[in-house]
């Protein structure tokens, strides 16, 4: 397995772990899980293009840069990842903040298309 499969089998399971948290109602728990798949799945992508880089912002800018801006994926993705991280990041450090159910169901249902287009654009040859 190269470390590009790995990243997407990583992402795979980090959206099983936000589907139980989400079941088990924990909300902040979930929305962390879902950022990762988007990320795991995101840097997999880049990770074929030959990319690869030490911050969630620098994935978050090369995603939109490299792939989104060329029209490799649609812009929406990179929307959504950019949200997931938003509210991951409202989850994990806005301590007075209550991140509720229903914003992190419709992450869930965006990281688990996002990981899905991530699958089949890796399926492909590498542009």
């Amino acid at each position: 397995m190269n470390s590009s499969q790995a990243l997407l089998s990583r992402a795979k399971v980090t959206l099983k772990e936000a589907r139980v948290l989400l079941e088990a109602g924990l909300a902040a728990g979930a929305a962390d899980r879902c950022y990762y798949a988007m990320f795991y799945a995101a840097s997999a992508l880049l990770k074929q293009l030959g990319l690869e880089f030490s911050s969630h912002h620098a994935v978050l800018a090369a995603f939109g840069k490299e792939l989104a801006r060329t029209g490799k994926v649609d812009a929406r993705y990179h929307r959504m990842l950019l949200q997931a991280f938003e509210l991951c990041q409202k989850a994990d450090y806005d301590y007075e903040a209550k991140v509720g159910m229903e914003p992190v169901r419709a992450a869930f249902e965006k990281a688990t298309d996002f990981v899905s287009m991530a699958q089949k654009l890796s399926r492909r040859k590498p542009r």
